[in-house]
C-alpha cells in the first residue's frame, strides 16, 4: 500500500525571513512609524486573543497601517522597492525550500504583503503561484488633504500613550491596567466610529484590505489541503505568531504536524513542536522526515535530534520540554529576528 499524499506549508516571516515587512516599511515613510505599528500591533492581539472581536483576524494591524500610510503618501511602487531591497533570508531557507519541494507538495501561506512575498520567491526560486498572501492597492485609493491631516494628527495621539500590556491571563480589557483600558478605547473609537464619518475614506480602506492571518489562513490551508486532495491530518505547517494559532489548532484536532519555529508565545501555546534556532537545519530535517515517514517520521527525528548544552538549536515536544523549548525560542527570536520585532510579540 503507497503512503497517503502529504503537503507542507510554511508561514513567512520567521521560519523563512527575519523581516517584519509590514513594520519596516511603517518605519521607512512614517514619522516613528516602527513605534506606531508597535502600537497598532498589540492592539491587534487584544482584539483577536483576548477580546476575540467577530469577524476579525489575528494579522489585521495589516490593514489598521494602510490609512497612515496614505496619510504619509506611501504609494505601491514604494512598498515594491522597498520591499525587494530588504528582504532578509533565515540561513538555509532556500535549501528548505528546493529540498522539501523536491519531495512533497510545498506552499507559502503568510500575512505579508504580496510585493514582499513576490521579492521572497525572487530571492530564493520559489514559485509565486504557490504562496497565500495579503494583497495591497495602495493606488486605489486617494485621501484628501483635510482626511490626511488628520489621519497624521491621531498618528501622533497614538503615540503619546505606551504600548498596550496584555496579561496572559487577560480576557477583556476590564482585566487591563486603567491606562491601557484607555488606549483601547482611544483606538476602539478611531477605527471603528471616527473612521467611519462622513466625508472619510479611512474605514472603507480598512475594510477593503483583507490580511492572510488567523482565520483566513486556516482556510487558505484548507484550500490547498482540499485542491491537492490531502487529509488535514498528512499536513505539516511551520509558524510562529498568533496568525498561526488557527491553523495550529485544526491540524493538532486532526492528527497533523505542527512545528512552532522560534515562536512567540501564542505559537508555543497552539503548536505540539518547536525548533528554536539560527537557521532552518530543524525544519529541513524534520520536514524531510515527514516527507519519508509522516507523523511517525517526524516524531522519531525529534526524539532522535542532538541535546545540546548551549542555547541553540533545540528541538523538541511542548508537552514534555516547554519551558526549555519557550526559554530557547525568546532567545533565538531575538537573536535571529532582532529585538524589534520580537518586541511585537
Amino acid at each position: 500500500m503507497s503512503d497517503p499524499p502529504r503537503l507542507f506549508l510554511t508561514d513567512c516571516e520567521g521560519p523563512l525571513t527575519r523581516n517584519d515587512n509590514a513594520m519596516e516599511v511603517a518605519a521607512a515613510f512614517v514619522p516613528d512609524g516602527a513605534e506606531l505599528f508597535a502600537r497598532l500591533s498589540r492592539y491587534d492581539d487584544f482584539l483577536a486573543d483576548v477580546l476575540r472581536k467577530p469577524g476579525y483576524n489575528a494579522g489585521d494591524t495589516l490593514r489598521l497601517i494602510v490609512p497612515f500610510l496614505l496619510a504619509y503618501g506611501v504609494g505601491d511602487r514604494d512598498v515594491e522597492e522597498y520591499s525587494a531591497d530588504t528582504v532578509l533570508v533565515v540561513p538555509g531557507a532556500r535549501d528548505l525550500l528546493r529540498d522539501i519541494a523536491a519531495a512533497l507538495p510545498s506552499y507559502i501561506i503568510s500575512t505579508s504583503y504580496t510585493p514582499y512575498i513576490r521579492a521572497l520567491c525572487r530571492v530564493v526560486g520559489f514559485p509565486f503561484a504557490q504562496c497565500r498572501c495579503t494583497s495591497i492597492d495602495l493606488d486605489a485609493w486617494h485621501l484628501t488633504r483635510d482626511e490626511a491631516d488628520w489621519l497624521r494628527d491621531r498618528a501622533e495621539a497614538i503615540l503619546e500613550r505606551p504600548v498596550i500590556e496584555l496579561p496572559e491571563a487577560a480576557r477583556s480589557a476590564a482585566d487591563l491596567s486603567a491606562a491601557d483600558r484607555a488606549a483601547v478605547a482611544d483606538l476602539d473609537r478611531l477605527f471603528w466610529t471616527e473612521m467611519g464619518a462622513e466625508g472619510r475614506r479611512s474605514a472603507d480602506i480598512v475594510a477593503a484590505v483583507r490580511p492572510i492571518g488567523g482565520g483566513l489562513k486556516l482556510a487558505a490551508l484548507r484550500e490547498i489541503a482540499a485542491g491537492r486532495r490531502v487529509a488535514l491530518a498528512d499536513v505539516m505547517y511551520v509558524g510562529d505568531s498568533i496568525t498561526d494559532v488557527p491553523p495550529f489548532t485544526a491540524l493538532r484536532e486532526a492528527g497533523g504536524v505542527t512545528l512552532s519555529f522560534n515562536g512567540n508565545r501564542y505559537a508555543l501555546a497552539a503548536a505540539e513542536l518547536a525548533a528554536a534556532a539560527a537557521d532552518t537545519a530543524p525544519t529541513r530535517e524534520l520536514a524531510l522526515a515527514f516527507a519519508a515517514g509522516g507523523r511517525a517520521g517526524v516524531l522519531a527525528a525529534v526524539r532522535s535530534f542532538p541535546q545540546v548544552s548551549k542555547p541553540l538549536p533545540r528541538v523538541g515536544l511542548l508537552s514534555e520540554a516547554g519551558a526549555a523549548l519557550a526559554h530557547a525560542s525568546a532567545y533565538a527570536r531575538s537573536h535571529v529576528r532582532g529585538e524589534r520585532v520580537a518586541r511585537l510579540g
